[in-house]
Order: structure tokens, then sequence, then C-alpha cells
């Protein structure tokens, strides 16, 4: 018990490693000055005050290539002011802004897991609807003013992080071509073996982020970077045909299609599914067709909404979770306080704060803790700063300070990030005027911290118990779909799913349900025989062996799944079945040829 606590404790000071973000930080920190000081010097600090839930957008896709940092913080601007929009034009009634902040919280946690936005997600969005309840109910200010300002503070966000690439508008693409050339080199020098698995995994990872960085950069080609990366590709492949020369015994329980040199004798080890797994050779092959759908869906938003929307997968639980643990606290709150309740936002923000951003039980249990202490140094520290009481151009550089930190903490240290972001919130949220009972504001937010926090923990570990047993029931479902169409040869339009894809999403939303801790289950052991059986089928020559299967995956494909609640330790015949399918075209398939296109 000491260690997991200590451990704990050391991770509430430690820094992770991350990329540099001293750039980011200082365009998050000019953003606030720039929105902050043009109307103080016009005489109008209270008007600087409301443009800052408008730069919020600064902080997301700060190091993304042109057009996917123009989209992406476009369209965060545009749910910033649509999100005070609604917090605004519903502060008259707690109900009506209790329902449609749950609705916010829902839609916007689901999209933005959905679109792969990434951090800080859906928080700023919710976060902000509640500020301006706030801002219009118990300060006055007119509704129409907190979102026509937000749009001003987030044309500001999107002007200065724009503005950064004027000199080079291929800069993040050339970093991410240049990271995969060294990435690609390290790899090629390396020797075939256990010891370059992680140099492999790397080259991979800085590759696909390079194609992407290319894809979503400027909308003209790059001849020189495409090149180069041309040539770190074939430097890959060639150091990858090498492993499928000496594969090794590995100490993994999970098989690594995209890794050669994770790869073990099919003669010693095949995992739970029984499934013979491909060969090193073959691997090679259903990594290129993994590429391809890579690159097929690069940079396209209707492709991304398709994959990520599937039902059911994590953004769909993720959304219902917060819906639930949402309603739930204000449900707790309203029975605590009574129904007069101006602070409501807190609640909702931070129960939508523990489960936005998806991922397995434990680790999300354990950033709520972070979130949960990181708020109570936070609440802390906005005392302090009521003592002070900074005004005028104290409070504008206090503010650009502790954007600025955040910024440069968020990815390293989430805890030390929300202790900054609670007094931030909480500056803006009064208009910038100290409250005149300090104690009974932070008294008020610890009560709405802790409500919200508990009750999201507990949605997790209750509502959540199957979402993952769900999901890659879905995912096996769609599997089975695609192998029957892969067989039968059917042609697919590009917006289609395909096999690579499918089992793509397979193999994520098995690890979330392994990383919970029910890699043995019934759901995991299918999943993992149906993601061996589809690796083979992509990296065979074979092709009449994998024709005549056909009929029998089309079978299954029709056969209705055990739901995903069920015990662990219970086994149904269809699962039964779908593994004696996959250990039947296990057998049966040629892993020696090369994967069809």
């Amino acid at each position: 018990m000491k260690q997991p606590v200590a451990e704990f404790l050391r991770s509430l000071v430690t820094l992770a490693p991350s990329p540099p973000r001293r750039s980011n930080a200082i365009k998050a920190g000019l953003t606030v000055l720039l929105c902050l000081s043009v109307p103080t010097l016009l005489g109008r600090p209270d008007l600087g005050l409301l443009t800052v839930t408008g730069t919020f957008a600064v902080l997301y896709a700060a190091a993304a290539p042109l057009r996917r940092r123009a989209v992406t913080v476009a369209g965060i601007g545009l749910g910033l002011i649509v999100s005070t929009a609604v917090g605004a034009f519903t502060a008259g009634s707690v109900p009506l802004f209790a329902v449609t902040a749950v609705v916010l919280a829902m839609v916007t946690a689901g999209l933005c897991l959905a679109l792969r936005v990434g951090p800080p997600g859906s928080y700023f969005l919710v976060l902000c609807s509640g500020i301006a309840y706030l801002l219009v109910g118990s300060h006055g200010t007119a509704p129409w003013l907190v979102p026509a300002m937000t749009a001003i503070g987030a044309a500001a966000a999107w002007t200065v992080t724009m503005v950064e690439l004027v000199p080079d508008p291929r800069r993040p693409e050339r970093l991410a071509v240049r990271t995969a050339v060294d990435a690609v080199a390290a790899y090629a020098a390396s020797e075939p073996g256990p010891d370059s698995r992680p140099l492999h995994r790397a080259a991979s990872h800085a590759l696909a982020a390079a194609e992407e960085a290319l894809a979503e950069g400027m909308w003209t080609a790059a001849p020189t970077l495409e090149s180069e990366l041309d040539a770190a590709r074939r430097a890959y492949a060639e150091r990858s045909s090498r492993a499928a020369l000496h594969v090794v015994p590995g100490e993994e329980q999970g098989w690594d299609p995209r890794n050669p040199d994770a790869g073990r004798w099919l003669e010693t080890d095949e995992g739970q599914s029984d499934v013979p797994m491909p060969s090193a050779a073959a691997a090679e092959r259903v990594e290129h067709a993994f590429a391809d759908e890579d690159r097929r869906s690069i940079g396209s938003l209707r492709r991304r909404l398709i994959d990520g929307l599937r039902w059911p997968g994590e953004p769909w639980s993720v959304a219902l979770s917060v819906g639930v643990a949402t309603a739930l606290s204000i449900f707790i709150l309203l029975a605590i306080g009574g129904p007069d309740q101006p602070h409501l936002y807190w609640v909702i923000a931070f129960s939508a704060l523990v489960l936005h951003q998806g991922g397995p039980r434990v680790a999300r249990t354990h950033r709520a803790l972070h979130r949960l202490v990181g708020t109570l140094l936070g609440l802390a520290l906005f005392l302090l700063v009521t003592v002070i009481g900074p005004s005028g151009w104290w409070l504008i550089l206090l503010i650009v300070a502790l954007q600025f930190t955040i910024e440069l903490l968020v990815t390293r240290n989430y805890g030390l990030a929300v202790t900054l972001i609670t007094p931030l919130a909480l500056i803006i949220a009064s208009g910038g005027q100290m409250p005149a009972n300090p104690l009974a504001v932070v008294g008020e937010r610890l009560l709405d911290t802790v409500v919200g926090v508990l009750v999201a923990i507990a949605v997790l570990w209750a509502l959540g118990r199957r979402a993952h047993h769900r999901a890659v029931r879905g995912d096996t479902r769609r599997v089975l779909v695609e192998l029957a169409e892969f067989a039968g040869g059917q042609e697919q339009s590009r917006w289609e799913p395909t096999l690579a894809s499918a089992l793509r999403d397979l193999n994520t939303s098995n690890a979330l349900l392994a990383a919970d801790g029910h890699g043995d289950s019934p759901e995991a052991r299918t999943a993992e025989a149906v993601t061996y059986a589809g690796y083979l089928m992509l990296g065979t020559l074979d092709q009449e062996t994998v024709r005549r299967s056909a009929p029998r995956w089309a079978e299954l494909a029709t056969t209705a799944l055990p739901s995903g609640l069920r015990r662990v330790e219970e086994n149904n015949a269809v699962d039964e079945a779908i593994r004696a399918q996959c250990r039947r075209a296990g057998a049966a398939i040629d892993g020696a040829g090369p994967a069809r296109n």
C-alpha cells in the first residue's frame, strides 16, 4: 500500500518527458496579453477579460502543420463561441442551463474524442459555457456581449497561431520529416532482435507522423520533403526485411503486426487465441496494408468522423458517462445547496474533466486524483490572489503568466497545470473583481470539485465497467464483416471501412480492454483470434484459400455475438465457433505470399 501512495505523491511533482513547449507557451501568453492590453488601453479592461474565453483556442494543435492547425483552432474557436452563447442565453434558468450544459458536455466530449482533437479536449468548451452563465447571471453582463467578445478572442488566437507559420509555413512538416529520417537511421543501424524493438516502433511512429504532417500541411506539394520521406521509407522497408529473416522469441504477450522485430516463434507461443501468427515476412506485408489504410484516411475530416463515431465505440461510451456524471453531480449539488446555484458550472466542468478524454479506467482514475489535488491547491492559490488583490496591469500580467505556465505544464504534469487553471478560471468568471468573501467562494468551489470528481469516478467504475467489452464486441463484429467482404473480393468505396481499418480499431479497443485487466475475458480472447486471422489474410498470397473461406466468414458475420455484459469467466458457443474458424483459417493459409491491394 505504501508503494502506490508514494508513487502517486511522486507523480504529483514529477515532470513527464515532453516535446519543447516554449514557443506554444509564448503564443498562449502573447494572445492573452494582446486581448487584455488593447481594451485596457482603450479604457475597457472588462471587455478584455471577456475575450479570454476565446483565447483558449490557442492551446489546441499548437505544433500541428498548417492545414490541420488552421481547421482545428478555427473549429475550437467556433465551439467556444457556441458554448459561451449557450451559457449566456440560459443564465436566467437553472434547469435550462443544467440540461443544455449536460448535452453540451456529452456532445463535445464525443466529438473531440472521435476527431482526435487532442488535449485539452472538450474541457474548455464546457468550462467557458459555465463562465458565461456566471458572468450573465451573477455579474449582469449583457448576454450577447459574452459570445461576441469570445469571438474576438478566438480570432486573435487563430491569428497568432497562424502568424507563427508565416516566416516558414512548412516548418512542422520539415520537423516531422527530419524526425522520421533520424528515427529510421537509428533503426537501420541496429541489428534485428529484441533490443531493436523500441527503435522499430519509434521509426514506424515517426514515419506515420511525417506522412500525416505532409498530408495536413501546405496545400501545394513539397517535392524535396516527399523525396526525403520516400528515402526513409525505403531504408525502413529494407531494415524490416532483414528483421523478417531473423525472428527471435519474445517475452511480450501481445504480437505487434507493425513490428517484425517483435515477432515470436510460431512453434513456441501463439498467445491465448490458439491461432498461428503471421510469419515476420507476412507481418512486413501486413504493415504495408496498414500504411496504405493510414494514407487513405489522413487529412479527411469525413473519414475521421466515420471511423471515430462507429457504434459502439469509445466516443459514445465516454459521451454517455459524461452525461450521467454531470447530471448526477447537478442533482447532488442541488440537493445539498438548494435550487439557487450560480456556480453550478464548476461541478459540471469537473465531472466532465475526469471522463472526457477516455482511456483505461485505472489511468483515468489516476488523472482524476491528480485533478482533485491540483484543484485543491489551485483554490488555495486563488485565495492568496484575493488577499493580494491585483488589479489593472498587475492583474493582466498575472493572467498572462498563468496562461504561459499552464501551456508549459499541461503535457508534463496535468495536476500542476490544473493548479494554475483553477485561479485563472475563477478570475475570469469573477470579471476580474476579487470577491468580497473569498472564503465562501473557495468553500463553494471545494464542495463542487469534490462532488464532481467523486461522482465521475463512481460513474467510471459503475457505468463504464463494461464499456470496453461492448466496444470490443462491436469492433469484432465489424472485422467479421470485413473478413467476409475481403474474402469475397468485394469492391469498396473510399468512405467504406476496410479490413485494415477494422483490424486497427479492434486492436485499439482490445488494448483498452486489456489495460482494464480483462485481457483473459471471452471478448478479448475472441478478438485476439480474429485479429490474428485478419493479419494472416492480409499477409498471404494464397488467395484461393482466402476465397474458399468467404461463406464461413459471411455466416459468422451475421451471427449475434454475445453481449459484453457477462461474467469474465463465462464462455459461449459463438465465441468457440469464431475461434475455431480463425484456427482453421490460420492453419490453411500460406503466410509466405504478399498482401492483396
